[in-house]
């Protein structure tokens, strides 16, 4: 995580315990602190903050991305549902974390945010067809309306998405997907499925390689 050493993240110190606070001393080198909301806003306008770790407040993730477009928010909450999802699309660069209990799992959405921060594009990316894919919440849409996958259909399309425009082979699927458990025959079941959800042209099969999607973003 050499990247974040040269961010600035602030986060909410009242619902930040302390394993996670000694995270941030020990790999970023600016990072600043607050326990109230105008604490929070007083940073933002004064400082240039990349990150905002907080506890979920929808009112106040909005008065964040009003007051800037960019930073990016990882949003600790007791539970997700359909709504926490929309408000993503809605917000945007926003990655909600239920239970913040496992720094593992703090660090790799810390990742995630740091690679679209690096690549300057959004986590909101369009498939077409009016289907939109939440790369942070790992969430596909359709006009609003999340669309059911089941765990494995989302870690095939989720593979396909993060290596867009590039043709996977079928070692890379069984390897990335199925942990080298994966036949043919099950590839090409769940293959037909996500087309059944999404739409026939959106994976392509490569003859003799694999299956790739093609999207600009």
């Amino acid at each position: 995580m050499k990247k974040l050493k040269f961010l600035n993240v602030c986060y909410d110190t009242k619902h930040i315990d302390n394993k996670f606070s000694e995270y941030f001393s020990s790999y970023i080198n600016n990072f600043f602190t607050y326990e109230h909301k105008d604490e929070l806003i007083e940073l933002i306008n004064t400082k240039d903050i990349h990150f905002v770790v907080t506890r979920y407040d929808f009112e106040l993730l909005k008065t964040i991305r009003r007051l800037n477009k960019q930073i990016q928010i990882i949003a600790i909450l007791d539970e997700y549902n359909h709504t926490h999802l929309l408000e993503s699309l809605e917000l945007k660069y926003v990655k909600f974390i239920q239970n913040l209990e496992c720094i593992n799992i703090f660090i790799d959405a810390l990742k995630d945010c740091v690679k679209n921060l690096d690549s300057n594009k959004s986590n909101i990316m369009d498939l077409g067809n009016d289907f939109i894919y939440d790369n942070y919440n790992k969430c596909l849409f359709k006009n609003n309306i999340v669309i059911s996958l089941t765990n494995k259909e989302l870690l095939f399309l989720d593979f396909l998405l993060k290596n867009h425009n590039c043709s996977l082979s079928y070692e890379d699927i069984n390897t990335n997907v199925w942990s080298g458990a994966m036949t043919h025959d099950s590839l090409r079941s769940l293959v037909k499925e996500l087309r059944k959800k999404t739409y026939k042209e959106l994976i392509k099969n490569v003859s003799g390689i694999g299956y790739r999607i093609d999207i600009q973003i």
